[in-house]
């Protein structure tokens, strides 16, 4: 990433929120506002530039203006709007015509992502978060993503103030939670809407952190995927990163762990065919994928008599061992069982919502009920989705998975969706992202997770310019290894395991 050109978007956004937000937009603005006051902005998208295959359209009805665009159908097509404004904080809100779509729109060169729900053949309206706009000329394009959308306009609004953030209260859904896992959840719920915590996965990626920023990660994350009866039989006993991670625990850091859960049975080792004429090999050690799988999550729940059934309940008493190991040692765990399962590519997902539903409370009363699991603290990776929602009695935290195409995303959108729906219910947290999030310039806009937690590799801390890296560690809304207060939730993790 290119710093300079980073810092030229971030500063004039803190300098529009040091200014007031709020200021009257002289042009394309809706109606006839007192001289001073606000005033919105429409932008009808037939009136834009149409870039590649995008054409206006007037077919069917509802939609405004005198038309509409259409024909998304490759990268390079797009529709462009330039336009006059004042500078200030503006909700993004498009009316679009779409199935369940992702696309791209970029704002005076910030490419921000979204998701267009399916509007079932009419011409909806969404809001998307908010978006700074600078004094004079604006440029707004929509473009990418998953395609295939109609767009009939767009509303910027101008916003007066960012709405105070409701803290959720810090009670855990676990009534026989640990002490340890109680106090961490007292500080997350503490440090909420002050400060954002920052993490990564266990691996290379900590050690560069810090020889990077001299900072080291709050939280560090690893993947139990080891851990099913299924891995034994294709490849034998592995190592697990449990260890690592009690050794995390004892330098001070937060521990979390996620589980790519490879399926019980039907792992495939094969190739198969797509509708486009393309192949793809898939194996075995996949098996967390739908597409490499003929495990039947909603056939075996619906009989507990089956050799799946056990073979499921066997693989959750095999990820409670490896938590176990931590349990007693004191330390308490940011649990992220079954995340993403919305996407329907993990085979948790694959038959829907309430399958899922049925599986993730499973999930809860065995670690819980019969493994005595108490060190949990309960992460549900989703949207704000309520179809998808296990229930406020089994999670205690909402994760959202990001990975932007442009790093300097705030986020807006997602943040909005969730505090819509958990707002003072659940403390919400990027439980992954592609690359590390400007915390600072996403606060200007009001977002302010609990903590993120990069991925590694080349989606990890190394994505970014060592420049920019240094710089978003070392800003005072991150909270690193150095300020926590370790022995408030966990003193046992730095002695030695009885």
């Amino acid at each position: 990433m290119n710093s300079p050109t980073h810092s030229r978007w971030r500063r004039p956004l803190l300098n529009v929120l040091a200014a007031g937000l709020g200021l009257g937009l002289p042009g394309a603005a809706r109606g006839q506002p007192a001289a001073g006051a606000p005033a919105a902005i429409r932008l009808e998208a037939e009136t834009g530039r149409t870039i590649g295959a995008v054409k206006v359209a007037t077919a069917g009805s509802g939609y405004s203006g005198t038309g509409y665009v259409t024909d998304f159908l490759d990268d390079g097509d797009r529709v462009t709007l330039n336009f006059p404004a004042k500078a200030g904080l503006y909700a993004l809100a498009i009316r679009y015509r779409s199935p369940h779509k992702g696309f791209l729109v970029d704002v005076d060169g910030l490419t921000l992502s979204g998701m267009f729900d399916e509007s079932h053949g009419t011409f909806v309206e969404k809001n998307f978060g908010k978006v700074a706009l600078r004094d004079g000329g604006n440029v707004l394009a929509i473009h990418g993503g998953w395609k295939h959308y109609e767009v009939d306009r767009v509303d910027l609004t101008p916003v007066a103030a960012l709405p105070a953030l409701e803290k959720p209260p810090a009670t855990l859904c676990d009534p026989e939670a640990t002490p340890a896992a109680r106090a961490l959840m007292d500080y997350l719920v503490e440090q909420y809407g002050r400060r954002t915590l920052s993490g990564t996965i266990e691996g290379p990626d900590v050690d560069y952190v810090l020889e990077k920023t001299g900072q080291s990660p709050a939280i560090v994350a690893a993947d139990l995927l080891d851990a099913t009866t299924s891995s034994i039989r294709h490849a034998g006993v592995a190592p697990m990163p449990t260890e690592q991670l009690i050794e995390r625990a004892r330098q001070g850091h937060i521990i979390s762990a996620f589980w790519h859960w490879r399926a019980p049975s039907g792992l495939l080792d094969t190739t198969i065919r797509h509708p486009d004429g393309t192949t793809e090999n898939v194996r075995w050690y996949m098996g967390f994928y739908t597409k490499a799988t003929t495990f039947d999550l909603e056939a075996v729940l619906a009989h507990p008599e089956s050799q799946d059934y056990a073979l499921l309940l066997a693989d959750i008493d095999m990820v409670a061992g490896e938590l176990r190991k931590l349990a007693d040692r004191g330390i308490p765990v940011l649990w992220r069982p079954l995340h993403e399962a919305e996407g329907g590519w993990f085979w948790w997902g694959a038959k829907g919502p309430k399958p899922f539903i049925q599986l993730w409370r499973l999930v809860h009363d065995r670690l819980t009920r019969v493994d005595g699991l108490h060190n949990l603290i309960w992460v549900y990776t989703g949207t704000a989705n309520p179809a998808w929602y296990p229930g406020d009695d089994v999670v205690d935290l909402i994760g959202v998975d990001e990975y932007p195409p442009d790093v300097r995303d705030p986020l807006s959108a997602s943040w909005d969706d969730v505090q819509a729906r958990f707002g003072g219910r659940k403390l919400a947290a990027l439980s992954e992202f592609g690359g590390v999030p400007d915390v600072a310039a996403a606060r200007a806009l009001g977002v302010t997770w609990g903590y993120f937690a990069s991925w590694h590799q080349d989606l990890g801390p190394r994505k970014m310019d060592p420049a920019e890296l240094r710089r978003l560690y070392n800003e005072p809304p991150v909270l690193n290894l150095a300020e926590l207060p370790r022995d408030r939730w966990a003193p046992a993790a730095v002695k030695t395991a009885h």
